[in-house]
């Protein structure tokens, strides 16, 4: 997992940024934050023209960690970004205890996002967005602190209606925005870095689920047993950056078969 304390959730919605909050509000329970006026916030920044529009949290613990004797849950600080009729919403948790979210309470998180309306979610760590050398696209998109050119970047992958990049380890898209069918691909290596990984896209009710991972862990009897056994590694795939392109589909059955076992293990017999 990247080094940082604060692990983000970032959803697109093609929607005016109030219904969006209303139904979050069903959804999860909003406490808005009226501490401070709004336009203080990120004053310092180069938003992209994103105004922050709700900042609040959520009322109750919405995930519940594999360690309740460490962390009994997670809850979230909510900011919401509207430009041009799109909603970003931002969930913010700064605590260890993501790190011990099951994959099914993550799921459970990311389907009612899902039942919301998203069109794309991924994940990050804090600070991890300074991305330097990932490849010619990337290191020219992401220069600096780089939270609102990658709020730029979501909102013209939706517009364009087309997913070429992977942003996050989990990612959720919706299906128009990626015409591959279900199965295990390959991700375009980046300069230096020797490793094969892959994806493995599931649909689901309209979206595509896109899980990255490594070859070793499929390979590596060692690896591959601990990526069955940890139950709360999805937590860390969705707060880990790819920006990689997918490559051709693997045919290859036994690495298809353990990344759906690999899959199946964090999920569970049904998602949500």
């Amino acid at each position: 997992m990247l080094m940082g304390d604060c692990y983000d959730v970032v959803a697109v919605f093609e929607r005016p940024w109030k219904e969006v909050v209303d139904e979050l509000d069903r959804q999860f329970g909003l406490v808005k934050e009226t501490e401070h006026d709004l336009d203080d916030w990120y004053e310092s920044y180069d938003t992209r023209g994103f105004k922050l529009v709700f900042k609040g949290r959520t009322k109750n613990i919405i995930l519940k960690t594999t360690k309740p004797e460490w962390y009994v849950g997670v809850d979230f600080w909510v900011e919401v970004f509207s430009k041009s009729e799109m909603t970003i919403v931002d969930f913010k948790t700064c605590t260890g205890g993501f790190n011990f979210i099951s994959g099914w309470e993550l799921m459970k998180f990311l389907g009612k996002l899902m039942d919301a309306g998203a069109a794309l979610i991924m994940g990050y760590v804090y600070g991890s967005e300074r991305l330097e050398d990932i490849n010619e696209w990337a290191d020219e998109v992401f220069k600096g602190w780089s939270q609102f050119r990658t709020y730029e970047w979501l909102v013209e992958t939706v517009r364009q209606g087309k997913l070429e990049v992977i942003p996050s380890g989990l990612t959720v898209v919706r299906d128009n925005l990626l015409s591959l069918e279900d199965g295990l691909y390959e991700l375009i290596k980046r300069p230096g870095r020797e490793e094969k990984e892959y994806v493995l896209i599931k649909s689901l009710e309209g979206y595509k689920i896109l899980v990255s991972v490594r070859e070793s862990d499929l390979t590596d009897e060692e690896s591959y047993r601990e990526l069955i056994e940890d139950k709360a590694w999805f937590g860390g795939d969705i707060t880990t950056l790819i920006f990689k392109r997918i490559g051709k589909k693997i045919k290859n059955e036994f690495l298809i078969k353990r990344a759906e076992e690999y899959f199946k293990a964090q999920t569970g017999a049904e998602l949500y």
